[in-house]
């Protein structure tokens, strides 16, 4: 299997051990899954630069996840359904959707401990199994989020580097005022005459340059207007073309999805959601904007057969999500960016 190792590092009573219907008391599981992939297997025939990745002794490349699960204490009590929920920058969202749990409260949301954090209780009292796991390496950790450790893309031996576009805005999906941009990728050099900044305030407008000399590198992860301490302006679109370095294979996200999800459903050593004679039967993927193009792209790339052709999920349901996809699968992918 290319899950290769499931290590736990806690398995606690959620809510107190209340009872949730013919389920019973449920367990918080957390820990971290690692992987292997095959850049020659058809499988992972369209994860983009996966053939550029460090390969270990055996021709593989290795991965890591971090997940987290919420299970029947008594696996052989539960329906036999398994809902993956994927991770919205970091973030579940399921029992905000499902279970009317406040949106705004991420540590109910990120963190679920009590019988609060489980809302209306609707999945729980029917005895599913849910699962959440990191498939964006840059989606951040703090808060109790979710992430993952993809390897970088190399071109001979060293890291790949190429002139991207990076766009930003203030006010819309992040904090109001913002005087230092962090990057998305590592700048190859501080020393780049060619770097362009540019400002409008709608898509149909020109661009408009900022002169070199009213921005500049922090270091290599980060810029800033100048004179220090002016912000960048609210709900307008700044773009940066620069040279970048350092690409993950983002890509490895949608696999390492499929191969969880196979492992927890088909495998029984190490698999931290049976015991006994339980077994799970059906699994859904659930999905809502970020997560929910994440799907979309998911069963594009052919991903819902696992390496042994086997079916991965039964359904999928993608909460408005559009028609869109999701930027992950590109080298210099930014899996965050939403035309706002």
């Amino acid at each position: 299997m290319p899950i290769t190792g499931i290590t736990i590092s806690a398995v606690e009573p959620f809510a107190g051990n209340k009872s949730y219907g013919e389920a019973g008391p449920y367990s918080r599981i957390r820990g971290v899954a690692r992987g292997v992939l095959d850049p020659q297997a058809p499988e992972n025939a369209g994860i983009c630069d996966l053939d550029k990745a460090v390969r270990n002794a055996a021709g593989l490349v290795e991965y890591a996840t971090d997940f987290f699960m919420l299970r029947p204490a008594e696996p052989r009590r539960g329906s036999g359904m398994l809902v993956y929920d994927v991770t919205n920058r970091g973030a579940k969202r399921i029992l905000s959707l499902l279970d009317d749990v406040p949106a705004n409260d991420p540590i109910a949301v990120n963190d679920p401990k009590t019988a609060r954090d489980a809302g209306l209780g609707f999945l729980l009292r029917r005895g599913h199994s849910i699962v959440w796991s990191g498939w964006d390496p840059g989606a951040p950790r703090t808060n109790n989020g979710l992430g993952a450790d993809f390897p970088v893309a190399l071109e001979n031996g060293k890291p790949i580097t190429g002139r991207i576009r990076d766009e930003f805005h203030v006010g819309t999906r992040g904090p109001a005022e913002l005087v230092v941009r962090r990057l998305s990728y590592p700048a190859a050099s501080l020393d780049q005459p060619e770097t362009r900044l540019t400002v409008r305030d709608r898509e149909s407008d020109r661009r408009r340059d900022i002169p070199r000399g009213e921005w500049e590198f922090v270091d290599n992860r980060s810029i800033r207007l100048v004179p220090e301490g002016r912000a960048f302006e609210p709900f307008k679109i700044y773009e940066l073309w620069y040279e970048a370095t350092e690409p993950k294979v983002l890509g490895i996200g949608f696999a390492s999805v499929r191969d969880l999800v196979s492992f927890l459903r088909y495998e029984r050593a190490g698999n931290p959601l049976l015991a006994e004679d339980a077994e799970i039967r059906h699994a859904i993927g659930f999905g809502v904007s970020q997560s929910g193009r994440f799907l979309r792209h998911f069963l594009e790339l052919g991903m819902n057969r696992d390496s042994a052709g086997r079916r991965v999920f039964d359904g999928v349901f993608s909460h408005v999500a559009g028609a869109g996809k999701v930027f992950a699968n590109h080298r210099f992918g930014i899996p965050g960016s939403t035309a706002t």
